[in-house]
């Protein structure tokens, strides 16, 4: 039976994507009738901004993220990745269903990187649409250049430390200039749930192993560099 205090926590989850006596936190885009698919945009953005400060000056214990969100727009994306940087609390994110361009950056934030068996993490350049002068577009295309080489080496300072690029004993630059190469190749980058835990860009199976308990994965440690 429902009563008034879960009335209150039903609202609170839906209308504002928290659980601030659980300290979890549901990131997912705004549902609109024109869209199938909701993705990272301004509020998302500030929401979550909004939802993660409040938390983190309440006290600093671990928070759990719930993700299911595609691509969407880099600058939205980067200011929900920046406030996951500078928490105080820990962060875990579980991914259900997809981490796929904008929101695989985010992820690679969060302390600790859990996938549910089932997921796909997707990599490619970010694209654009421009319109206007010719210096104009040139311009476009030169910031749209540098959130690439800025996305390559946020992937690439987690990747490291896996098992695949440590036996190559390669660095951060080389690690981004091989998911670079993989981009060119592929355009967009697939990976299941064990690939992208084997390339570094994840930590785990969510009900696998030491990842088994969920309520387990809110002492872990700050991981970021």
């Amino acid at each position: 039976m429902v009563n008034d205090a879960h009335e209150q926590l039903l609202q609170s989850i839906h209308q504002h994507h928290i659980n601030i006596q659980s300290r979890e936190i549901y990131l997912h885009g705004n549902y609109l009738h024109d869209s199938d698919e909701p993705s990272i945009e301004y509020r998302m953005a500030t929401t979550f901004i909004k939802n993660m400060q409040l938390l983190d000056s309440i006290n600093n214990t671990s928070i759990i993220v719930h993700m299911h969100t595609g691509g969407g727009n880099w600058l939205d994306g980067m200011a929900i990745y920046n406030t996951i940087r500078f928490a105080k609390s820990p962060v875990t994110f579980i991914v259900y269903g997809r981490a796929t361009s904008m929101s695989g950056v985010i992820l690679q934030a969060a302390d600790l990187r859990i996938l549910t068996k089932d997921s796909e993490i997707m990599l490619h350049h970010g694209s654009i649409g421009v319109d206007g002068t010719s210096l104009s577009v040139k311009s476009a295309v030169e910031v749209n250049n540098a959130s690439c080489k800025r996305m390559l080496e946020l992937f690439a300072i987690r990747a490291v430390r896996a098992n695949y690029f440590k036996e190559k004993n390669y660095t951060i630059q080389q690690t981004a200039k091989y998911i670079n190469k993989k981009l060119e190749q592929k355009g967009d980058w697939y990976l299941s749930t064990k690939e992208a835990i084997d390339y570094g860009f994840a930590d785990g199976t969510l009900g696998e192993g030491k990842f088994n308990d969920l309520n387990k994965l809110r002492y872990n440690k700050k991981t970021r560099i």
